[in-house]
């Protein structure tokens, strides 16, 4: 676990805990309220009915090809360079091209615990449309738990991205997640837009310097 010389709020941690699953459908989400609208990008609260914690939704549209932005999205290794506080991102298995399970850390302020997470990430492409899904899911059993880690108990997250022109996307992100621990709901609720909006933003500025790529199974 990361520790800080001075107090930092618990608060900081619980954006960070939400966002961290980079990415199938939010059942049963309603009731969406506008938490953020900055720099083109929108994020939603959503209520859940099977789940006491608020799903995410973020909407915003990007500069690039699909093939790029899904070998951006794939490369694992380098999550630690646009995802809020996101750390030790590793590949656990690489099943085939579309599918891999990855492994991340979300750092904490002390003296909260850093969570970790395990999560099973897969790409279709609707042949149509071209529109590219990314779905994640936790598979929070599959890599043994370490000591000082909260692992997350669950964690669902769905990219839809559908082409606008040839280099031009827009992309709706939904996620929901328990982020397990003793971090109080309200808590979470309250402040949970932050972290997709900053993640996001990021993404936007790393993609332009991220070599054009091409992946044989996306049609762009």
């Amino acid at each position: 676990m990361k520790l800080y010389t001075s107090f930092i709020s618990p608060y900081r941690i619980i954006p960070t805990i939400l966002f961290s699953v980079l990415l199938t459908p939010i059942f049963g989400q309603k009731d969406c309220d506008l938490k953020k609208d900055q720099d083109s990008i929108k994020v939603y609260t959503c209520r859940v009915d099977d789940l006491k914690f608020k799903s995410i939704k973020a909407t915003f549209t990007i500069n690039t090809t699909l093939s790029t932005l899904i070998s951006f999205v794939m490369d694992i290794d380098r999550y630690n360079e646009w995802q809020y506080n996101t750390s030790h991102p590793r590949i656990v298995k690489k099943i085939n091209d579309r599918e891999m399970i990855y492994y991340t850390v979300v750092e904490a302020p002390w003296p909260i615990s850093d969570r970790d997470m395990v999560v099973d990430l897969v790409v279709s492409q609707a042949p149509k449309t071209r529109a590219v899904t990314i779905t994640t899911t936790g598979v929070p059993d599959y890599v043994s738990k370490e000591k000082n880690l909260v692992r997350v108990p669950m964690s669902m997250a769905r990219w839809v991205i559908t082409p606008i022109s040839q280099t031009k996307l827009a992309v709706e992100y939904t996620i929901k997640i328990d982020p397990g621990g003793s971090v109080p709901a309200w808590m979470v609720n309250m402040v949970c837009a932050e972290a997709p909006y900053v993640s996001f933003r990021n993404l936007r500025q790393k993609i332009q310097e991220y070599k054009k790529h091409e992946l044989s199974f996306i049609v762009d």
